[in-house]
Order: structure tokens, then sequence, then C-alpha cells
């Protein structure tokens, strides 16, 4: 992972870009680029306490956003281009809506109704070894 760039946003979040990309054939590549970003959990994002008690029950003390692009079989003398697309493409589409005040609140709820709907996928399914 190679970091290309780091982004202040308005709300105090950090937005880190990463180059993922890596050769598929002596002349072509996948490009990919990964957007991140982590949020601290705060109580104050949910109605009752029970909620965040389950949000961090599942997560722990903070939140990871990550988008990744991609494109395949991509030549490399287009590599730089097709990263540059991608990487201006997320930042028209997504930026504003990951910088606005709100978001953290938003990603916090939004994973709380995932895990009220789904909770069997926030459980660990590892055994311990007193269950041998």
């Amino acid at each position: 992972m190679n970091l290309i760039e780091e982004i202040k946003l308005d709300n105090g979040l950090t937005l880190k870009i990463f180059d993922l990309s890596r050769s598929i054939a002596a002349d072509t590549v996948k490009v990919e680029v990964s957007f991140q970003t982590k949020i601290s959990l705060k109580e104050s994002y949910f109605a009752d306490i029970q909620d965040y008690n389950q949000v961090k029950d599942a997560m722990g003390d903070e939140l990871a956003y990550e988008r990744n692009l991609e494109r395949s079989f991509v030549h490399k003398q287009n590599e730089d281009s097709v990263r540059d697309d991608l990487i201006n493409t997320f930042k028209s589409n997504s930026l504003d809506y990951l910088a606005s005040a709100n978001f953290p609140q938003k990603m916090a709820l939004s994973l709380l109704r995932d895990i009220k709907k789904n909770p069997y996928k926030y459980n660990p399914h590892i055994y311990t070894d007193s269950e041998e």
C-alpha cells in the first residue's frame, strides 16, 4: 500500500488515499485505489446508551470507512492517467458527502441498523479452547 494523498476534511476526519495497483502481466496492470478514513465512535451519535454499546461491542472505539475503485487490464502506459481518473471521480462524487458534519453519525447509525438486521455478521464464530 502506497499512500498517495491525505485530505483534511471540514468535519475533522482525514481521508487517506492509497495506491493498491499491481501488475497483471508484462504490459498490463490492475489499477486500484483505496479511500479510507477512521471515525471515533461517540455516544452522542445514538438515541440511547444501549445502541452505542451494541456498536461499540461489535466494532470497538473506532469505525473504519473504506471504498476501493479499480480498473483491470490497463496498459502500463495508461496506469497513471487511469489512477488519476479514479481519484478525481471519487473526489467529485463522494468528497462532499464524507466531509459533511453529520457523516460520522450517519455512518454509525447505518452500522447500528446493519448490526440489528444482521447480528450473525457481528458475532464471532471462532471456537474457544473450552469448546474442544
